[in-house]
This record gives C-alpha cells, sequence and structure tokens, in this order.
C-alpha cells in the first residue's frame, strides 16, 4: 500500500517529465484555491488587504496555468516565480500578520523543487536554507532571526522527507524495470482506460451481464479494442511475437484485426476490467509478425493506482504445444471411438451370418448334402472374415504394447500368394509366372497379402493385377488396380492407424494397411503406396532368400516402432 501512495504522488524515479507535469499541475490547483480563499475573506470581510494578498497565489496560478495550456509543464520554471512572487509581493504589500503563510509558502515550494534536482543536491539544498533564513531579514520582519532558523530548519526536514519518498519510489521502479525487461517470461504492459470508459458508455446495465452483451455486439469490442494501448513489452515478448523491435508491438490496437475466434478472449478481459476485477487469463490463437500462427495464454493484472485499467501487465505463455497434444488427443479418441464402431459392425456381420446359417443348418427340414454344403461353405467364409479380422486387432494390440512375435525363414511367395487369392476368391487379372523366394514369416506374409487384395477388391477397379521382381537384396511384389485411388491429400495418412481413405465403405476397419506396414518393417522390408498413371500401387518389399537364410530359421519378438 505504502509503494502505491509514493508511486502516485511521486510516479517513478525515471519518469522526470510526469513528475514536471504533476508538480505543476498540483501547484496550480493550490495556488487557485489559495487566491479564491483570499478573495472570499475579502468578500466577505470587506478587508483589501484580502484583496491584495490574493494577487501573489493568483500570479504563480496563472504562470502554471499558462504551462498547462501550452502544455510546457515545467516545474523548475513554476516554482522558481512562484518563489519569486511570494517574495516580492510580501516585500511590498505584505505585514506581520502575512509572514507565517508566506514563510510557509517558500518552505513549500523549495523543498518540492529539491524533487527536480538531479545532481549536486546537497549544494541545491544548502543554498536554499540560507535564502530561506535570510528571507525574513529582507522583507523587514521584526521575527528575523527566528522565523528564518524556522523556516529553515522546515525546510530541511520536509526536504528529507520527500527526498527519501523519491529514493523509495526510485528503487520500487528500478526493481520494476529489471524484473519486467529482464524477465524470461513475454511480458506487455497496456493501457486500457479508454476502452473501459468506452465500454461503460456503451453499456449500463448489471455488471453479470457484461459479457453476454460484449459478445452480442462484437462490433463494440473490436470499437473498444481501437482504443487499447500497449506501453511497453520485454524482449522475451518481442522474441515470442516474431517482432523486430519494440517499436512492431508498441501503439495502440487495431480492433478489426480481431479474428472473430479471439472475440471472445477480448470480451472475457474487458468484462473483467468493467466488473473491477484485477485478473484474467484466457489462451488465444494469435499471428506472429512474421504469420506463424501460435496458441498462446495471456494473463493479466491490473496494478493501476489512478484511473482504473490504465496499467495492466501481461503475461504471455506459448502453449500451442499444449493445444497440439490435445488436439492430437481429441482426434485419437474420435478416430478410435468410430474404430470400435466399425470393429462391432464388421464382427456382427459375418457372426450373424454364422448364427443364421448354423440355425438353418440345424433347423429339422430334411437337406441335401449339395445344400449343406454349400451352406458350410458359406459359414467358413464367414468364419474366415471375422478370423481375418481379428487377426489384425491382435497385431494392433500387440503392436500397441510393443512386441509382436515373428518367426523368420525362407518363404515360397508364389504359395502364399496364391493362398490369399484362393481364401478371399478374389479375380486376379495377371499374376507372376515365378517369385523369388524371400526371407520372411509366411503367415506374416499372407496376412499382408491378404489385407492387400481386400484393399484392392473394396477400392479398386476391377483390374486387379499382381507383379513381381528383385532389386539388391529385396524381393517385391506389386498389387496394382485400376481404381481411383486415394486423394492426394489423404495419401499420407492411409497407413496410420484406424484410418481410411474411403468412408462409408463396409468392411473398413482402417487397420489391414497400418497393421501391414508394421509386420513388413518387423520383417526387415517395406510397403509403400504410389500412383501409376492409372494405377494405385502397393508395393511390398521384402529380404531376398539366400543359402544362409535356408540353414538358420529365426524366431524373434520384435517391437513395433
Amino acid at each position: 500500500m505504502s509503494s502505491r501512495l509514493i508511486e502516485s504522488i511521486l510516479g517513478g524515479g525515471d519518469d522526470l517529465s510526469q513528475l514536471h507535469r504533476r508538480v505543476v499541475r498540483v501547484g496550480a490547483a493550490a495556488a487557485w484555491c489559495a487566491a479564491a480563499f483570499f478573495m472570499v475573506g475579502y468578500v466577505v470581510g470587506g478587508d483589501e488587504a484580502m484583496l491584495l494578498e490574493a494577487l501573489g497565489p493568483a500570479l504563480a496560478a496563472g504562470l502554471m496555468t499558462a504551462q498547462i495550456l501550452l502544455k510546457a509543464e515545467n516545474g523548475g520554471v513554476a516554482l522558481f516565480g512562484s518563489a519569486v512572487v511570494v517574495l516580492a509581493l510580501h516585500s511590498v504589500i505584505g505585514g506581520p500578520r502575512t509572514d507565517l503563510p508566506a514563510a510557509l509558502a517558500l518552505v513549500v515550494i523549495c523543498a518540492v523543487g529539491v524533487l527536480l534536482v538531479e545532481s549536486r543536491q546537497a549544494t541545491v539544498m544548502t543554498l536554499l536554507g540560507l535564502g530561506l533564513f535570510f528571507a525574513p531579514q529582507i522583507w523587514d520582519s521584526p521575527a528575523w532571526p527566528n522565523l528564518g532558523l524556522v523556516m529553515t530548519l522546515s525546510f530541511a526536514m520536509t526536504s528529507a522527507i520527500f527526498l527519501s519518498l523519491r529514493a523509495a519510489a526510485s528503487s520500487l521502479d528500478t526493481r520494476y524495470q529489471m524484473l519486467f525487461e529482464s524477465s524470461p517470461a513475454a511480458m506487455m504492459e497496456e493501457n486500457w482506460s479508454e476502452a473501459l470508459a468506452y465500454v461503460k458508455e456503451e453499456y449500463t446495465g448489471r455488471p453479470d451481464r457484461i459479457e453476454s452483451f460484449l459478445l452480442a455486439y462484437p462490433a463494440v469490442v473490436r470499437r473498444a479494442v481501437d482504443k487499447t494501448m500497449i506501453i511497453r513489452v520485454n524482449q522475451a515478448a518481442i522474441d515470442l511475437l516474431e517482432a523486430r523491435s519494440a517499436e512492431d508491438l508498441v501503439g495502440p490496437r487495431a480492433g478489426a484485426k480481431v479474428a472473430d475466434e479471439n472475440i471472445e478472449a477480448y470480451a472475457s478481459a474487458l468484462a473483467t476490467a468493467y466488473r473491477g476485477e484485477k485478473s484474467f487469463a484466457r489462451d488465444m490463437p494469435v499471428r506472429t509478425l512474421k504469420g506463424r500462427r501460435i496458441w498462446i495464454q495471456a494473463r493479466g493484472v491490473d496494478t493501476s493506482t489512478r484511473e482504473p485499467a490504465s496499467t495492466i501487465l501481461v503475461g504471455l505463455a506459448d502453449v500451442t504445444h499444449i493445444k497440439t497434444r490435445q488436439e492430437a488427443m481429441t482426434e485419437l479418441v474420435r478416430a478410435k471411438d468410430e474404430f470400435v464402431a466399425k470393429v462391432s459392425h464388421e464382427l456382427r456381420t459375418p457372426l450373424t451370418a454364422v448364427l443364421g446359417l448354423t440355425t438353418e443348418m440345424s433347423a429339422m427340414e430334411p437337406m441335401s448334402p449339395e445344400e449343406r454344403a454349400e451352406l458350410l461353405g458359406l459359414v467358413t467364409d464367414q468364419a474366415q472374415e471375422m478370423s481375418n479380422i481379428v487377426e489384425d486387432l491382435l497385431v494392433a494390440s500387440r503392436a500397441e504394447i510393443g512386441t509382436v512375435s515373428i518367426h523368420t525363414r525362407v518363404v515360397d511367395l508364389e504359395v502364399e500368394l496364391q493362398s490369399a487369392i484362393e481364401g478371399l476368391g478374389v479375380q486376379v487379372a495377371e499374376v507372376p509366372d515365378s517369385i523369388p523366394e524371400a526371407y520372411a514369416d509366411p503367415g506374416r506374409v499372407r496376412q499382408i497379402l491378404r489385407n492387400l487384395l481386400t484393399n484392392a477388391m473394396r477400392y479398386g477397379g476391377p483390374g486387379i493385377r499382381v507383379l513381381s521382381g528383385a532389386v539388391d537384396r529385396f524381393v517385391w511384389l506389386e498389387v496394382r488396380d485400376d481404381g481411383e485411388g486415394v486423394p492426394d491429400d489423404q495419401a499420407n495418412t492411409i497407413f496410420e492407424p484406424y484410418s481410411t481413405a474411403h468412408h462409408g465403405v463396409k468392411g473398413s476397419v482402417g487397420l489391414g494397411l497400418s497393421v501391414s506396414r508394421q509386420l513388413a518393417e518387423l520383417m526387415r522390408g517395406s510397403l509403400t503406396y504410389r500412383r501409376d498413371l492409372d494405377e494405385s500401387v502397393f508395393r511390398l518389399e521384402l529380404p531376398i532368400a539366400g543359402d544362409s537364410d535356408r540353414a538358420s530359421p529365426l524366431h524373434r519378438v520384435c517391437a513395433a516402432g
């Protein structure tokens, strides 16, 4: 509380111009009050001496008022002029009864004047003390030298008090400056007083409804933002907002540049000031001066000692990484919820078929061997579909906990490809005449081929082809189809878990391609996608088998990722 009082009276030690303004304005007000007091005494008592005594304060008040009107406030000129007026008039028209008011005026003027002295204060105080001691002798006061001694001692005590207060204010201001400028946190000092006054003109209702009013009238918010001012910023704020210097940030804001998504944040801050609350906190997206979009957390505290909202300190923190993580988690939860719904649907479809077919087979009606064989084939197909879905789910779950079992040995890719084609019943227009052997896990290879062929059946065109070859130390298989392919903006996401570029397609769980790539990489191969003219191409590469591989089959549990 004491520091705020000191700041309110004297201002910061480094803000000498502000101190000059206050000295002139307070002095003008005091001089006019003194002149008015003498004029009232003249009017009430009819004493002409009171009229003459009003002349001195009136002249001093006129001098300081002229400085205010000309916006050239100088405390030294005002005080020196006032002291000359007091000495001159009291010497001419003063008397014993006005000795004490004149002495008090000179003491106060000199004590305040000391505040404006930046160097050689001891010399100046000594000279002023001597001047005050001999002042009563100049105007032939019978109370000299006693009055002179009292004036000198009073001046010394008053000056000491004023200088102590100024030193305290200066120390506080210096520490504040150091904390502000050297703080590693981004900070701004802002003035919202005009914005607050404007909002109070526009809204006179209940304080608890101010935010609803501002949200209903965003134009009012933008006009209020036009009246806010950034006073100063520290280096951390300059770096955060990617400005070249403080000049790029300091000055009035532009309400027209406030994005619609930030109206709520500014409305909340204005409502906080309107209700007289001292602090607010809000997250909001902004663009740096280089155009980069970031999320910041703004925490403001109103430290004003005079006009409300005139000094608001705002701390800024970059929370982009937190927002990005939150958005990623939200998207992951959404994707998994969608995935669970798809899995439930895909498992229910073959399960319903199995239950229906087995129920029909167990019915009492006679059934021919051909019909029973057909139904058993359908049950087998549906059970295999469920088995394939469950197998992908098992691989995905094991990958999430960090282990997937791989049994590598020499694999005849022709056999595995034919098995996958026959198991799915897919029509393939072209298959390779011969395929080099690979060193891999046959079950995992079959799982990959099944997923690639299933993907072509569901999303591709009718023309499905399989090509093969060898390059370097790898054998490759390409599953091609003449469908439309994956949209360009989703080509990089089709291998992500729970992702599919073809929404609403029956059987789309969103794990097949992700699981297939993981398995290929765990077998030291790769799975990629590209568009080749009018065909979509999924290329599987696996290590080619050599003589050493035939002699040493390998079992390992691999960490996924």
